[in-house]
């Protein structure tokens, strides 16, 4: 096998607090099924090496956005049933079949769609109906939905598998829009009568803020990598992140008084000093909104970004401390007694951190360990 080339700067996962954070979520749902959300990567983590753990772990149901992120989980080996969150498209539902994906019908019209298609192919489909209850993105109005869903009873190539919807403002506790949600869904549970099928709703905020959305299956992302929504921690101890950036420092310069850093020179020294040079930027997905506002660790000493973050590198100025070239770096994570916390840096990008999970690219190797 062809020895894989390590990038100087990497994404290190910590395998056995993945389980943790696993195992604790289950004790808090108790009996329900668990679908573990691994779209996008599974939110920077990596998706086939999530989704083998997952299976490890035999966690229920796998959950991605995409008929893409279905078929590389497929192919990777895993086996458990994979629920696709994303709107499908005619060109694809031949492919959901073929690789046995379950997904989401949100309309009448969807659903013929899928009827011809298995009416050609001969073949069944598991689909799970989506509605729509306050987040007015995708998914059809609880008003309606007994009728489509009396309608696709009817039709038997469907195997219903499922109903859901999804909370709008679950990262927020006492919300009244969550509130509201949850009581019209389970409302449509009681009057369908079918107590047979998955009823989900219950994202991470909703695991955390609202145990009355669990009903039979929840859907947790971001709490299952150790992040908590708004920051809190607010559920077992266990619960860690499990998600280090790291890099090497790749050059070593002194530079005098007054002189400039980096592109338009946004930063310019004091007085003579050290400036470290490591191999990451925006190119990695670590943004140039970082330029002169992140932070890095360097021989458990925080520094401040020194200049404009390049595609491929950044600047650091270690004043009269001492570094060398090979030392290891943490942008996110913890380096001896600091760190440097996900939540702290989305604050400084205007963001959430999902975003910044997802934007580190496949251009850093992910390392389990």
């Amino acid at each position: 096998m062809e020895k894989l080339i390590q990038h100087p700067s990497w994404i290190e996962i910590d395998v056995a607090q993945f389980k943790r954070n696993l195992s604790a979520v289950r004790k808090k749902i108790g009996g329900r099924r668990f679908c573990l959300t691994v779209k996008a990567n599974a939110y920077g983590h990596g998706l086939c090496e999530m989704g083998s753990i997952a299976q490890e772990m035999k966690i229920d149901y796998l959950g991605v956005s995409c008929l893409k992120e279905g078929i590389i989980l497929r192919k990777s080996g895993v086996n458990l049933p994979i629920f696709v969150f994303g709107a499908i498209h005619e060109e694809q539902i031949q492919e959901f079949i073929a690789w046995e994906l379950e997904f989401s019908v949100s309309s009448r019209f969807k659903a013929e769609l899928v009827a011809k298609v298995c009416e050609r192919l001969v073949r069944k489909c598991r689909i799970h109906l989506e509605v729509d209850t306050g987040m007015q993105r995708t998914g059809m109005r609880s008003e309606t939905a007994l009728e489509l869903l009396s309608w696709i009873e009817t039709v038997s190539c469907f195997d219903l598998v499922g109903v859901y919807s999804h909370l709008a403002t679950a990262d927020k506790p006492h919300c009244p829009v969550a509130l509201e949600q949850i009581r019209q869904f389970r409302q449509l549970r009681e009057r369908s009568g079918r107590k047979d099928l998955i009823w989900h709703l219950a994202n991470s905020g909703g695991i955390v803020f609202y145990p009355d959305s669990y009903l039979d299956m929840v859907r947790p992302g971001l709490l299952c990598y150790g992040y908590f929504p708004d920051g809190r921690r607010d559920i077992q101890r266990e619960i860690a992140p499990c998600f280090s950036l790291k890099a090497k420092i790749s050059y070593f310069k002194v530079v005098g008084s007054g002189e400039g850093i980096s592109y338009g020179h946004s930063y310019r020294t004091i007085s003579q000093t050290r400036i470290v040079t490591i191999p990451i930027g925006y190119g990695d997905g670590y943004g140039r909104i970082f330029s002169n506002r992140g932070f890095v660790l360097i021989r458990g000493r925080k520094y401040l970004i020194s200049g404009t973050i390049c595609m491929d590198q950044l600047m650091v100025d270690i004043g009269q401390n001492e570094a060398y070239v090979g030392d290891e770096v943490v942008l996110i994570g913890a380096q001896g007694n600091d760190k440097i916390d996900l939540n702290e840096i989305s604050e400084i990008a205007n963001t959430i951190p999902y975003e910044i999970l997802c934007s580190l690219n496949n251009r850093l190797n992910r390392i389990y360990k």
